[in-house]
């Protein structure tokens, strides 16, 4: 059963254009990414499925955007019916982990589920309350948070964010959610973010810097714990709201949030930094997230595939661009063997540089999704 809500066609050119399909359930993504389609010469059909079931009619030239869970899912079912995989290229698992510390200026490590049940206290250089999330993607009921030792123990055991506990405490009948052999990445926590902006690579190059949040701090000014972000949408809805306000002569704009356009080239300038230093192939693609601070130099978040990542704000030339640097990421079987090495090499490759691989989702997506088309 075909799950498709719109299909957008381009002008037809000298050859016939092939097929985009964007699987999402949320229409400003479709409609972010279709901005850019009148660029494309006819390149590209645009095909709107909304992941209900699996991807109908995926051919084997086609393009595809979609999320880490949807792609376990598909290839699950495809697994299931006899059919080849989709295979996608993705930057480096522990890219971020390379990185030196005037690019992160916080410690990063990757620790599997069974070291972390086995520790009795956190790796020195960490904070009480360090960051935790997959590796691997994300895990629904396992969001990316700061965490004690014994909540992230008590979490992994029994999948439940922010509970109180630790590993003795949970006793045998507890069911463990997250596999032993699953990566968990470990951040320090950084302070006085004050804007986020996100770097479009492509081509092993920083393609175009589009912002889409700002941190206002705590409501109370008092804690750490919490803070207000506008993001790109609420600052679109909220200066709508000044702008009433504005011509009513109540208020004028002064006050609202607003983002720093010196920023876009130093967001690119980081990014530029940090794929020089990773030494990064021609083939290299993701967006990296920066964050900007008060009275310190910005650093790197955060990377994902292409593929995966929310198009915020970039202009219809670029959307463009990054449109066929996604599509430029989808391999057939016989590319394979070039760019997905054996375990011990791709283990030591991630580490190591900037060499893109085939994704391969981890035990723990597979576990929590593979069973979504299959019944």
């Amino acid at each position: 059963m075909k799950a498709s809500a719109e299909k957008i066609h381009g002008e037809q050119g000298d050859s016939p254009a092939r097929d985009f399909h964007i699987v999402t359930d949320l229409q400003w993504i479709w409609e972010s990414f279709t901005s850019g389609e009148h660029l494309l010469s006819g390149q590209w059909n645009f095909e709107h499925d909304l992941g209900l079931w699996p991807i109908p009619h995926l051919g084997e030239n086609d393009a595809l955007w979609i999320d880490p869970a949807s792609l376990v899912a598909n290839n699950a079912w495809r697994a299931h019916h006899g059919q080849p995989p989709i295979l996608l290229l993705a930057p480096p698992d522990r890219w971020l982990g390379g990185l030196s510390q005037r690019l992160l200026d916080r410690p990063v490590t990757f620790r599997s589920v069974a070291e972390i049940l086995d520790m009795r206290k956190l790796p020195e250089a960490f904070s009480e309350r360090p960051w935790a999330q997959p590796a691997e993607g994300r895990i629904s009921g396992f969001r990316a948070a700061r965490r004690s030792l014994a909540q992230l123990q008590h979490d992994l055991l029994v999948g439940s964010d922010h509970g109180s506990g630790s590993r003795a405490s949970t006793g045998p009948a507890h069911r463990q959610q997250a596999p032993e052999e699953s990566i968990i990445r470990l951040e320090g926590h950084i302070t006085d973010i004050t804007e986020e902006w996100m770097v479009a690579v492509a081509g092993g190059v920083a393609l175009a810097a589009s912002p889409y949040c700002i941190h206002q701090g705590s409501p109370d000014g008092a804690s750490s714990e919490s803070e207000e972000i506008v993001t790109i949408f609420d600052l679109s809805a909220t200066r709508q709201v000044a702008s009433s306000i504005e011509a009513e002569g109540i208020a004028g704009k002064s006050g609202m949030p607003h983002f720093d356009e010196g920023h876009r080239s130093m967001a690119l300038g980081i990014v530029g930094d940090a794929l020089t230093q990773s030494h990064v192939q021609d083939d290299f693609a993701g967006m990296i997230d920066v964050a900007f601070r008060t009275e310190r130099p910005p650093v790197i978040l955060e990377i994902a595939p292409l593929w995966c990542s929310g198009p915020y704000g970039f202009s219809s030339m670029e959307q463009a661009s990054i449109l066929k640097a996604v599509a430029s990421g989808r391999v057939g079987a016989a590319e394979e063997s070039g760019c997905h090495a054996g375990p011990d090499e791709r283990a030591m490759r991630n580490e190591q540089d900037g060499t893109m691989k085939v994704f391969t989702a981890g035990p723990w997506m597979r576990q929590h999704y593979a069973q979504r088309y299959i019944r």
